[in-house]
């Protein structure tokens, strides 16, 4: 084939529309061909584009969920670069800056882990390596959110006043290490990092505007639908935890049809587990029961521990609401049999205090008790203090409704002492928790609001340290 393939046989190409000989040939003329190679690309993205359109009937606006003005209400287009002449002869570099880029993440991340921020401000950001370094280690952040979201929001954070320093001149055209990662791309994954850490510290209105700021800058350039997508995940399940069950529906369907068009099975797993948040929002528990043991198995087979305790919780969550206790019990139980102490001690921690939680809910305080007991000193073996710390008020006060008040003024005691060595902690709430535990007749709401009083603050303040 001499002459150049028009873009209709291109569109049949992508959409596998071509019998086997006429798609040998195309393709072969396509792989030697810059000019048509480069409009292949174009015509692939369009054809995914308008495929996840036809998956969702959610993409355009919808007034029934989504306010006037809500940024979610309508996927924006993302805007790739502009392709320039010679832009194919940056594939070599970029890939060669990327794997550089690898390497480097892992320095930036041990360094975060060691509180040396002071290595964003060594990053020469007009060096493709450092950029993808930065990139890979803001996405690995991500993934890793559960061992410490206020350490990943640090982090984050610092990378945003890192960026602000640093600017393209706007009346010359970008350069090569801005057309492989462009700082906007940069923005938006810190944006991105500081919005999951706030769902995990409850932050929700700020974790929203971090969110939105996300969307926007991926949209602004250098994103693609896959990191709408992402954000558009998140957000779902923000929506969810503030109660806006329909339009985290809307947003954990849009979010999947994208994952599953492009064949990430990890993160389309994610968005089930989100339309299971938004359903039970909603009130349909046994939907949602469906979506989250959709979820499970993948979790699993990706080693997603951190969505796989989640998932699992919110089975429990579901089940009890809907007066399943006993098969809560036994998800539990068969998810600690999956895990081993050597290999993933803090996740069975996570596992002992949900399984606490769901007892607790039903009103089975001793074994509650027992429980978040077994939870509490698998944090303090991990070093993880303010898991901890949890733990061991909710056991407090299950000890306490159960009728054993002794033994719960004794841990209270034993935690008043743990907490006094450390600083970061405000120990006055702790005090008015014995105060409300006090005499013969505690008065156990008190106790219940001070509880939570206390698991924020200690949230808020304390510092998770792995041993």
């Amino acid at each position: 084939m001499t002459k150049h393939v028009d873009d209709f046989a291109l569109l049949r190409l992508a959409a596998g529309d071509l019998a086997d000989d006429e798609r040998r040939d195309i393709a072969s003329h396509v792989t030697g061909c810059p000019s048509c190679g480069a409009a292949g690309v174009d015509i692939l993205a369009l054809d995914g584009y308008l495929r996840v359109v036809a998956s969702s009937g959610t993409m355009g606006d919808d007034p029934t969920t989504f306010r006037p003005g809500d940024p979610f209400r309508r996927r924006p287009r993302a805007q790739s670069a502009h392709r320039r002449p010679g832009e194919r002869s940056l594939a070599a570099a970029a890939l060669f800056a990327s794997d550089q880029g690898v390497v480097l993440q892992k320095e930036i991340l041990e360094a975060v882990r060691r509180g040396a921020n002071a290595v964003f401000f060594e990053l020469a950001l007009s060096d493709a390596a450092d950029r993808f370094g930065l990139l890979y280690a803001l996405q690995q952040a991500g993934r890793e959110i559960a061992e410490d979201p206020v350490r990943a929001r640090r982090f984050a954070q610092e990378v945003l006043r890192r960026l602000r320093a640093e600017s393209s001149p706007p009346d010359q055209p970008p350069s090569a290490t801005e057309q492989m990662v462009p700082l906007v791309v940069l923005r938006a994954q810190a944006h991105l990092l500081i919005g999951m850490a706030c769902m995990w510290k409850r932050d929700y209105g700020r974790g929203q505007a971090n969110l939105v700021a996300a969307y926007r800058c991926f949209a602004r350039g250098g994103g693609d639908e896959t990191s709408l997508a992402h954000v558009e995940l998140v957000e779902a399940q923000r929506r969810a935890f503030v109660h806006e069950g329909a339009a985290g529906l809307v947003l954990a369907r849009r979010a999947h049809a994208t994952f599953e068009e492009r064949g990430l099975e990890d993160m389309a797993a994610r968005a089930i587990g989100a339309q299971g948040l938004a359903y039970s929002t909603l009130g349909r528990e046994e939907e949602a029961v469906d979506c989250f043991r959709r979820a499970l198995p993948v979790y699993e087979r990706h080693e997603l521990w951190s969505n796989f305790v989640g998932c699992l919780n919110s089975i429990a969550t579901s089940l009890t609401s809907l007066g399943r206790v006993d098969e809560a019990r036994r998800e539990y139980a068969r998810a600690l049999k999956r895990f081993s102490h050597e290999s993933h001690r803090h996740w069975l921690g996570y596992i002992r205090t949900g399984l606490a939680e769901t007892l607790f809910g039903a009103g089975r305080y001793s074994q509650a008790a027992a429980s978040s007991a077994r939870a509490a000193q698998i944090f303090r073996d991990a070093g993880m203090r303010a898991n901890a710390y949890i733990a061991t008020l909710l056991e407090i006060e299950s000890r306490a409704r159960s009728g054993e008040l002794d033994r719960a003024r004794r841990r209270l005691e034993l935690l008043q002492t743990e907490i006094s060595r450390d600083t970061a902690l405000d120990r006055a709430v702790f005090h008015e928790i014995a105060d409300a535990l006090s005499g013969g007749d505690p008065d156990l709401e008190r106790v219940s609001a001070l509880r939570l009083q206390a698991e924020d603050l200690v949230r808020r303040d304390g510092r998770e340290r792995t041993a």
